[in-house]
């Protein structure tokens, strides 16, 4: 009988202490790469596309430039599937981008994202988008 209450105390502790953030590598997000944000239903977060005008590691610069990414949000709904992009900045960013954090309503589902760092940091000889990768925080709300 003690085996059964042990069993269902530690049960109930996986259930209850459930992270509301969505597990993530360390080394980041890659370019393309697809993760799942949320089971049911079931949405899933790309990193689409990096632009990156940020000053080149030993360039002198008169602006510092920015790092915005595009994620591509896809999910469904009872009305269906849908998508949704949303940009996030790092450095002097536009007007137009949310900056690092955005708090979002998706597929029944609130998120926070928040943009860490987008690396490789640039250098004179423009690298490949396949080499980019973002580190990026999730939560659910």
């Amino acid at each position: 009988m003690k085996k059964y209450v042990w069993l269902g105390l530690v049960a109930a502790t996986v259930f209850c202490c459930k992270n509301s953030g969505v597990d993530k590598k360390d080394e980041g997000l890659k370019y393309k790469e697809t993760v799942t944000i949320n089971d049911v239903p079931k949405a899933t977060l790309t990193f689409f596309d990096v632009v990156d005008s940020r000053c080149p590691e030993g360039v002198t610069c008169i602006w510092g430039g920015n790092a915005t990414v595009d994620l591509l949000l896809s999910g469904v709904t009872t009305e269906g599937g849908v998508n949704e992009h949303v940009k996030l900045c790092i450095g002097t960013c536009d007007a137009k981008v949310a900056g690092d954090t955005l708090v979002r309503n998706f597929a029944g589902q609130q998120y926070r994202f928040v943009l860490q760092d987008v690396k490789p940091y640039p250098k004179v000889e423009q690298g490949k988008k396949e080499d980019y990768r973002i580190l990026l925080k999730i939560e659910k709300k």
